[in-house]
């Protein structure tokens, strides 16, 4: 009988055929090759560092875990709860929270440029959200750089930068709205300042797209650098 039941098909939650339709997903494991590889972190374009810092700490009791003053106008900032158990069940420190970083999930990376921007006219219909792209990328962990690389162009997918690449300056700019803000609204002066930082900083990534063009970043579950030298 088990073995009966076993070959039936998963029912959707609603037999009317009417809407709502939910259906579970199905039991089938993942791709043995995707083993470890999980989401790290939502990275956000934010008009204000300290005002969405003191957000996310006051309402959701989120903790800084770092920042970083990339440039006079560019900074980011990563959040995290405590990971010991739900946010105070398993208190770490700041020390900890760092050192853990490539290890952990539900993080939190706020990135800031602080240029100005042409003011919106407000209406009744205005969303809350400042702008369409704040979303800035999604970060996920992988155990083997080369071999996620390697998966990618196996499936086609568009990657801008491959791990151990630099950026060059008009693949950054490129990007634009959706990964660093109005990069391009900056003096040159100061692009020129950030290009090689950022490329220390992302030397071991490799960035991509999936289908809708959503920006993914994509790390070594061993880390990489927070501050450069």
């Amino acid at each position: 009988m088990p073995a009966v039941l076993g070959c039936h098909p998963p029912r959707s939650i609603n037999d009317t055929g009417d809407y709502p339709i939910a259906d579970w997903g199905g039991d089938e494991p993942s791709d043995p090759a995707t083993t470890g590889y999980f989401i790290n972190h939502l990275s956000l374009n934010v008009r204000n560092m300290s005002q969405s810092l003191e957000f996310y700490t006051g309402v959701f009791g989120m903790r800084r875990m770092f920042t970083v003053e990339v440039s006079e106008h560019l900074s980011i900032s990563y959040m995290a709860h405590s990971q010991g158990g739900r946010n105070g069940t398993g208190y770490q420190t700041a020390a900890e929270l760092n050192r853990d970083k490539n290890n952990l999930a539900g993080l939190l990376e706020l990135i800031s440029l602080d240029v100005e921007e042409p003011s919106e006219p407000t209406t009744t219909t205005t969303t809350t959200t400042h702008k369409k792209d704040s979303l800035s990328h999604i970060g996920i962990i992988v155990p083997d750089m080369e071999k996620t690389q390697a998966r990618l162009e196996a499936f086609g997918v568009t990657v801008y930068k491959r791990t151990g690449d630099d950026w060059s300056r008009d693949a950054l700019l490129g990007l634009g709205e959706q990964y660093l803000g109005s990069i391009s609204k900056l003096e040159e002066e100061e692009i020129d300042t950030i290009l090689p930082i950022w490329n220390q900083m992302n030397k071991d990534m490799i960035f991509a797209a999936d289908p809708d063009g959503n920006l993914i970043e994509i790390q070594p579950l061993s880390g990489a650098p927070i501050i450069v030298e």
